[in-house]
C-alpha cells in the first residue's frame, strides 16, 4: 500500500500550555513511526492526501479551500469551553457559536474528542460528518515510576511521605481553581499541586481576582505555572491523586494521562464525563464532599487501592495504539 501523504496543522496562535497542543504533539510523534505515512507539519502545499488540522484560526480558514475533499479538523471546544475561560466570554459566546459553526464546517470530516462534542456540534448546526474517537494516552510515557516521583518530590521540596492532590490545568475560573484552594484549606495535611499557569495572560476571566486567590492560597498549596510536557509524566508520578473540579470539559487529557499512572481520579459531577470516564472515577459537587472524599483516599489504603485499580482499567480503554489505528482508518476514508 502507498504511502499516504499527510499535513498536520497546528497554530502559533495557541500555544503550547493546553490540549489542544497536547494533541498536536501526540499526532506528530505517534504518526511519525508509521512506516505508511509520510508526514508533514504545518506545511502550505496543496500535494497532500490528507491534511488535519487540531486548530480552527485564519490560517485554518484561508487554505481550508485549498485542501477541499481532504481536510479534517479537530474539534476540541464547543461555545460552553469559553465561559469561564477568557474575559466577557458570556457577552461573545453567541458569536463564538457562529463562528465554530462556520469553520467547523469547512472541513470535509470532523474529528470530535468526545460524544458531548459531537451532540453539541450537531446542536448548533454543523452538518458535515463527524467521527467521534475521544483522547488517547501513551501508557509506555505516563506510568507508575518510583525514579520519576523521586525527582519530582525533590524538585517540589515534597517530603517522601506526602500525600500530593495534583491537578493540570490553566489557571481560569473553569477549571475550578477556587475550589481547589477550599478544599486545600479543609486537608491542611495534604498537599495540594497545581500544574499549570496563566499563559493567556490579562485575557483569562476574572484575572485580578484569581490573582489574589492564588496570592492568598494556604501553605499547602502549590503552584508550578506553566511547565514542559515533556516533564508531565513527573508530575503525575509525584502525586497519589488527581483532584480536577472544572465546571466544564469536553474530554481532558490530564484525566487519562493521570489515569494511566493510576492516580485516582476524584472529579467535578458534571454531566459529560459519563459516557467516556463511565464509573472509573470519584465524584461530587460540594467543597466538603471533594475534601472527605480527598481524606479517604489519604487514610484508607484499601479505598486508595481500589481506585487505582478503577484508574488503571480507564486508561487502558485509551491506549495510543488502538487510537492511531482508528485515526488512520478515518483518513483512509477521506482517501476513497
Amino acid at each position: 500500500m502507498a504511502k499516504m501523504k499527510l499535513n498536520i496543522l497546528a497554530e502559533k496562535f495557541i500555544g503550547t500550555a493546553n490540549g489542544v497542543y497536547t494533541a498536536f504533539l501526540q499526532a506528530e510523534e505517534n504518526l511519525k513511526k508509521r512506516d505508511d505515512v509520510e508526514l508533514h507539519i504545518n506545511e502550505s502545499g496543496s500535494d497532500f492526501d490528507v491534511v488535519h488540522s487540531h486548530t480552527i484560526g485564519l490560517e485554518y480558514i484561508l487554505k481550508s479551500f485549498r485542501w477541499k475533499g481532504k481536510l479534517l479538523v479537530s474539534a476540541h471546544v464547543v461555545p460552553d469551553s469559553f465561559i469561564g475561560s477568557l474575559v466577557f466570554s458570556k457577552l461573545w459566546q453567541p458569536v463564538a457559536k457562529l463562528y465554530l459553526k462556520f469553520v467547523y464546517s469547512l472541513s470535509d470530516v470532523i474529528i470530535a474528542v468526545s460524544p458531548v462534542v459531537k451532540e453539541e456540534l450537531q446542536r448548533i448546526g454543523v452538518k458535515k460528518r463527524i467521527e467521534v474517537l475521544c483522547n488517547s494516552v501513551n501508557r509506555r510515557k505516563f506510568k507508575q515510576d518510583d525514579a520519576l516521583r523521586a525527582k519530582f518530590r525533590k524538585k517540589l521540596n515534597l517530603k517522601e511521605d506526602a500525600f500530593v492532590a495534583v491537578c493540570v490545568g490553566q489557571i481560569q475560573p473553569r477549571k475550578g481553581v477556587a475550589v481547589f484552594i477550599e478544599a486545600a484549606k479543609k486537608c491542611p495535611n495534604i498537599t495540594f499541586l497545581w500544574v499549570g499557569g496563566r499563559p493567556y495572560g490579562r485575557l483569562t476571566a476574572d484575572f485580578d481576582r484569581l490573582t489574589e486567590v492564588v496570592d492568598n492560597a494556604p501553605k499547602n498549596v502549590i503552584f508550578t505555572g506553566v511547565v514542559d510536557f515533556e516533564d508531565m509524566p513527573g508530575y503525575y508520578a509525584a502525586s497519589d491523586v488527581y483532584f480536577f473540579p472544572s465546571l466544564q470539559e469536553n474530554f481532558a487529557y490530564a484525566t487519562i494521562e493521570a489515569s494511566s499512572v493510576k492516580l485516582p481520579l476524584l472529579l467535578r459531577d458534571n454531566p459529560e464525563y459519563g459516557p467516556t470516564l463511565f464509573t472509573h472515577y470519584l465524584k461530587a459537587l460540594e467543597v466538603d464532599d471533594f475534601a472527605k472524599e480527598l481524606n479517604k483516599l489519604n487514610s484508607d489504603s484499601a479505598y486508595l487501592k481500589k481506585w487505582q485499580n478503577e484508574s488503571d482499567v480507564l486508561a487502558s480503554k485509551y491506549a495510543i495504539e488502538a487510537y492511531m489505528n482508528q485515526l488512520i482508518d478515518i483518513y483512509r476514508s477521506v482517501m476513497t
